[in-house]
């Protein structure tokens, strides 16, 4: 069969393909019909970075159309999201309950279509099927588990104080998740030309404050959080440590295109007794209760939504979070 597929290349290039799928999908996996898919910031710096052209759309919810053989747990019409990993369940790190350390099962990356496109085949290791929401919102699920993984990361206890540094997507989701369970008061931390995002941030739950510089220039702020978390570039992490508490932890995620070495002082870490915790949510464990707390509104999805724009607006939708980013939150394809 023929579909569009949405392709990317360095820089800032995109197209539309017209590729073959094959009419029955082979055993174990499933030809989906993709009603959405949200732009993520891995797409935006592999705009930046990716030499060859490539698929690209990884945060997916669609219709199942047809089902290969050893899948009776699934169905055609069934609405379902992908998790972009898996664990395989058999290796020794599965076996030892340590789950969270494979991502060996069969994956949908690289593949012909992915997410920016009309349908593509996918691995039944990676669907999780869901109702009560919308194709947009669910296809949260996946930049959602990843903002449910980091705060599992730093393992925040009842009455801690909480700053986030950098009110992305992910940064926001965590927000009403830190709430939930427990965190005493979080602050949010952005610029001012992030005003959008920190005012969805005020209306997840959380305290902002406008940061132009460095932390460490926020005199107020230092040495008063139990927990920092950092969805902004990693540079910001050696600043950021001066936010913490004794004995207090950070946790980061961000693999973006400022990515590199960093320093900080290892003797005041040190004495101070001081974590630096790396989340990084791969395998995509966490689909189901993010699902959940999408569909009870706990993570409300359409405040998150910014933008919804179709299959064939992907050029400028890509545009739009590079030359406008101050006037988004989420952008989210949304195929008719």
């Amino acid at each position: 069969m023929k579909t569009l597929a949405g392709y990317l290349k360095a820089s800032w290039q995109t197209e539309l393909r017209q590729i073959e799928l094959p009419e029955t999908p082979p055993p174990g996996e499933v030809l989906l019909r993709v009603e959405a898919c949200g732009i993520c910031g891995t797409d935006l710096s592999a705009a930046v970075k990716a030499e060859k052209w490539q698929p690209f759309g990884h945060e997916i919810a669609g219709v199942i159309e047809k089902v290969g053989e050893g899948l009776g747990h699934l169905s055609p019409g069934q609405k379902v999201v992908l998790e972009t990993s898996s664990f395989c369940g058999h290796c020794a790190m599965c076996r030892n309950g340590r789950v969270n350390l494979c991502n060996k099962a069969p994956q949908f990356w690289g593949r012909p279509a992915m997410g920016f496109s009309e349908h593509m085949v996918a691995p039944g290791c990676c669907v999780v099927p869901y109702e009560g929401l919308s194709a947009e919102v669910a296809s949260l699920a996946e930049p959602a588990g990843v903002a449910y993984d980091m705060v599992k990361t730093a393992n925040v206890a009842f009455g801690d104080r909480v700053a986030l540094i950098g009110p992305g997507p992910i940064g926001l989701m965590a927000i009403p998740i830190l709430l939930r369970g427990g965190a005493r008061e979080v602050v949010c931390l952005g610029r001012s030309r992030n005003k959008l995002r920190l005012e969805v941030a005020q209306k997840l739950g959380a305290k902002i404050r406008i940061v132009e510089g460095s932390p460490a220039g926020e005199k107020d702020l230092q040495r008063q959080f139990e927990h920092v978390l950092v969805t902004a570039p990693v540079g910001t992490i050696p600043s950021a440590l001066g936010l913490l508490a004794y004995g207090g932890e950070l946790t980061y995620i961000g693999i973006g295109t400022e990515a590199g070495p960093i320093s900080f002082d290892a003797n005041e870490f040190h004495f101070r007794k001081l974590q630096l915790r790396a989340s990084f949510a791969s395998p995509a464990l966490y689909f189901p209760i993010v699902l959940d707390l999408l569909r009870a509104n706990v993570i409300p999805g359409d405040l998150i939504i910014s933008h919804r724009f179709s299959l064939k607006d992907l050029a400028e939708a890509m545009h739009l979070n590079r030359d406008r980013k101050e006037e988004a939150v989420k952008v989210v394809m949304r195929n008719p």
